[in-house]
Order: C-alpha cells, then structure tokens, then sequence
C-alpha cells in the first residue's frame, strides 16, 4: 500500500492567496472530471484519489517541500515570488554583472530536488518567457511550459495534460 512519502503531489509556489485557492481549484476540478472519465478504469481512478497538493508561498517553503516530497508530477511556478514568508514578491530571476541570465531560483530548486518533474512557470507579464525559456533549454535541454495568469484555459489544460501522463505512465 502507498504511503503519504510517495503519494503522488502537485506542487503549487504562488504568493498571492487568491490566485493559489485558483490555482487549486482548477486542479481539483481537473482531478475531479477525470475520475468522472469513462476511459479512466479503476486502478487510474485510485491513483488519482492519492493526488496531494502541496502549497508553498515562498522560496524557503518551496526548498524545503521539495526536499521533504520526492513523487511530484507537476510544479507550478509563480514566476514572482518572495524570497521568505512575509517577504516582497520578485522575479527571482539570478543576474550576473547586473544582466539578467534567465536563470529562475524557483526553477532551479525543483530541477536540483525533482529532476523529472515537469514545470509550468506562470506570470502576471510574459516579459521573462523568452529569456527563461532559451536559458533553460540551451543550458539543460530543459522545456518549461510558460503559460500567462491571464490563459486560465491553458493553466486547466496544462493541469490535465500532466493527470494523463501521470495516469499512463506505467500502466
């Protein structure tokens, strides 16, 4: 029988409290029409009943779920987040000789701690897509998906997509 050191997680960084119970929300409704799925059998069905999702509101909390949490099968990522709990939010974007490198502490936190997890970065401005995007990608053959706060539909459809591969992997 599984145990809660490996069920299965979600894992949300998202500082603002109504854009979290959002982000949430859209998961669980995307858990929920899946285990309604006619094509979902029951042993999908008892893998999504093991789903968690885990909540973090900052860098220091982000750092410390992904080394307690290994089973994560998506992290999204608010791309403007504080570094500590009561902190200011910021682009966490790492720059070098004051020139931004498109390296994302977020990012590289999950990567170093959950190697194989996919990650979306979500942002209120699509100015850092590009620059995060090539960064990642050149350097670690990395693809983030990058979706805009504003694409409620491909934040749900992101979700969705990660529930399927989690549910057909290993069947």
């Amino acid at each position: 029988m599984p145990s809660p050191e490996t069920d299965p997680n979600i894992l949300i960084l998202e500082d603002d409290l109504d854009q979290m119970e959002l982000l949430v929300d859209f998961t669980l409704t995307e858990i929920k029409e899946l285990m309604n799925d006619k094509s979902i059998n029951e042993a999908q069905r008892q893998k999504l009943k093991r789903i968690r999702i885990i909540k973090v509101s900052n860098i220091k909390s982000l750092q410390t779920a992904a080394s307690m949490h290994k089973n994560v099968i998506l992290a999204v990522l608010d791309c403007n987040s504080p570094d500590s709990k009561g902190g200011e939010a910021h682009d966490q974007l790492v720059k070098t000789n004051h020139v931004i490198t498109g390296q994302h502490k977020a990012v590289d936190i999950v990567t170093e701690e959950l190697p194989d997890t996919p990650i979306t970065m979500i942002s209120s401005l699509d100015r850092f897509r590009t620059i995060i995007n090539r960064y990642y990608e050149s350097n670690f053959k990395l693809s983030i998906n990058f979706i805009p706060k504003t694409g409620v539909l491909k934040i749900k459809e992101n979700v969705e997509l990660s529930l399927r591969k989690y549910l057909n992997a290993a069947n």
